[in-house]
C-alpha cells in the first residue's frame, strides 16, 4: 500500500450492517467486498466520490471481477476524473510499482474471466475489466511521461 504497509482485503463477505459510527470512506472501502455486486456497485461510487490513496487496491481488485458493470464504472472513474487528478494517479503508480503479482493477477483474472463468459460475444480488446486496468496504466505512463510541449 502506501508508505510499506500491508492491507489485507477479504475476497467477500456478507457483512454489510456496519456501525454508523463508521467513518464512510471505510464503509465504502469494506463494500466493495460484498458479496452483492450491486453493493459493490454503489460503493465504487462512494470511493471514487472522495478518492483517497489506500482506496486504490479496492478500486483495482474490482477489475479482477465478473461484474462488468462494476468495471464499467471503473472505467468511467479512470477516463473521467482519475485522469485529471494527480495526486491519485501518483497513488496508482506508487501500488503498480509496489504490487506487481497483485496488478499481474488482476490482469489475468480479468481475461480468465472474459474467455469463461464473455469470448462469444466481445473481444478482450473491449472487455470493460481489461480496458479499466490499460486505461489506469495508460494514466500512471502519462503522468510519469508528460507530454512535451513545444515553444511557441
Amino acid at each position: 500500500m502506501d508508505d510499506g504497509e500491508v492491507l489485507e482485503i477479504p475476497y467477500r463477505h456478507g457483512d454489510t450492517r456496519l456501525p454508523a459510527s463508521m467513518p464512510e470512506a471505510v464503509r465504502h472501502a469494506w463494500l466493495t467486498r460484498a458479496l452483492d455486486g450491486r453493493v459493490r456497485q454503489r460503493a465504487l461510487a462512494g470511493l471514487v466520490r472522495d478518492p483517497m490513496p489506500w482506496h486504490v487496491p479496492f478500486v483495482v481488485q474490482l477489475c479482477g471481477e465478473y461484474v462488468v458493470d462494476v468495471a464499467r464504472d471503473v472505467l468511467d472513474y479512470v477516463q473521467g476524473s482519475l485522469a485529471t487528478d494527480r495526486a491519485t494517479v501518483a497513488a496508482y503508480g506508487r501500488f503498480w510499482r509496489d504490487n506487481p503479482q497483485f496488478v499481474a493477477l488482476t490482469h489475468a483474472r480479468a481475461a480468465s474471466y472474459w474467455n469463461a463468459y464473455h469470448r462469444g460475444h466481445s473481444s478482450l480488446a473491449d472487455y470493460p475489466p481489461r480496458l479499466a486496468l490499460l486505461e489506469i496504466e495508460l494514466c500512471i505512463d502519462k503522468a510519469v511521461r508528460p507530454s512535451k510541449v513545444s515553444p511557441g
